[in-house]
């Protein structure tokens, strides 16, 4: 057997096991072979435009090697891609309708062109072929079909994702100008009498009642624990980073301490007095806090808005309710917290991990409480 007659076979055998592709049909080498004798084989390079919207369907392809990319000119919307052993433009050549769609080589494509009217020639001798394409005209269907049905199940998900994020957002939102409330009005009152210990337990239990129903909404929403941060990916990182962020910070509020505040000058740095059971727990109110403002709040808004530009807007604006939550106290502490969440928020984003925000958080708040600032804060 010569070098050309080997390449015929090949590209009979090539022919046939391409046109038979995703469908359990037998047909004779014969008649396979009779077929290919009407078409032609054909190459495209990478972008090429196979066919327009609105063009004669006078032809379609069957794909060797490579990709076809089939997508509605109007909008760039990729409508599907066939890749090998598929037909492509196959029902406008059976129908004879202008192209629905436009085609082009999203790689580099080899196979074989079928004109439409070798094919009704052919067809005429050997109405055979109509069943054969027909079936794997069928089954290129059904794969779409199914490719569309995973697609609708998971826009049907992102939907009620969405709408259950919205639900938590204005929750949220309630829950935060109740507590806003609260804290303006009953620790306002608490502190007013020096109840110190009424006004500790009062915040602790506010602080749980959100924190069980925020626990629960998160459920409702689909939110992971990888999604609030609470993972061991980039653990170690978000902590050193904490601990570095929180050292340039101490060293600023032991420098403006006494200039800030003259009523400090001539007391110790740390006041063993301020050791309370506030000092040794708040590395669980620290946790608690950054969980809700950035593990669900920062995390919800994120997921929520649109745009590039959305980590930063969900940065801002779950720093400026954290700030809100802190006005009841003095505008100075407001100031604070927008300052040092916009940082933990940056923080938490650049890392998906709460443990540095959590660390920084425990580790700034102890030392404006052993060093007086936060009774001045909480003061006005």
């Amino acid at each position: 057997m010569t070098i050309a007659q080997t390449d015929i076979l090949r590209g009979a055998q090539a022919f046939s096991e391409k046109l038979l592709k995703h469908t359990d049909i037998r047909v004779s080498d014969s008649y396979l072979e009779a077929f290919r004798q009407h078409v032609d084989p054909v190459r495209y390079a990478a972008g090429e435009i196979i066919f327009n919207k609105g063009d004669d369907s006078s032809f379609a392809i069957l794909i060797a090697e490579g990709e076809v990319e089939v997508f509605a000119p109007d909008t760039g919307d990729t409508l599907a891609v066939a890749g090998d052993g598929a037909l492509v433009g196959e029902l406008g050549m059976i129908s004879g309708d202008p192209r629905s769609a436009s085609a082009k080589a999203r790689s580099a494509v080899r196979g074989w062109v079928i004109d439409r009217t070798d094919y009704r020639e052919f067809l005429s001798d050997r109405p055979e072929l109509a069943t054969l394409f027909f079936r794997k005209i069928y089954a290129q269907l059904s794969a779409s079909y199914g490719k569309l049905r995973e697609q609708f199940v998971a826009l049907e998900d992102a939907d009620r994702r969405y709408h259950a994020l919205a639900f938590m957002f204005v929750t949220i939102v309630l829950m935060v100008n109740a507590y806003a409330l609260v804290n303006g009005l009953l620790l306002g009152s608490l502190r007013a009498t020096h109840h110190d210990a009424m006004i500790f337990w009062t915040s602790r239990a506010m602080e749980l009642w959100g924190g069980f129903i925020l626990w629960g909404l998160t459920v409702r929403c689909g939110l992971t624990r990888h999604d609030m941060g609470i993972r061991r990916t980039n653990l170690g990182r978000s902590i050193l980073m904490g601990l570095l962020i929180s050292l340039p910070a101490l060293a600023a509020m032991i420098y403006f301490r006494t200039r800030l505040y003259p009523q400090l000058a001539g007391t110790p740095l740390i006041d063993p007095a301020q050791l309370t059971l506030s000092v040794y727990t708040y590395i669980l109110i620290a946790a608690l806090q950054e969980w809700i403002c950035r593990g669900v709040f920062l995390t919800s808004i994120a997921k929520l808005m649109p745009g590039r530009m959305r980590p930063a807007a969900a940065v801002l604006i779950s720093s400026l309710v954290f700030s809100t939550l802190h006005l009841h106290y003095s505008s100075s502490l407001a100031v604070v917290a927008l300052l040092t969440g916009i940082v933990w928020g940056t923080l938490f984003l650049t890392y998906r991990n709460l443990a540095g925000p959590v660390v920084s958080h425990f580790i700034l708040g102890n030392a404006a409480t052993l060093m007086g600032i936060w009774a001045i804060w909480q003061g006005g």
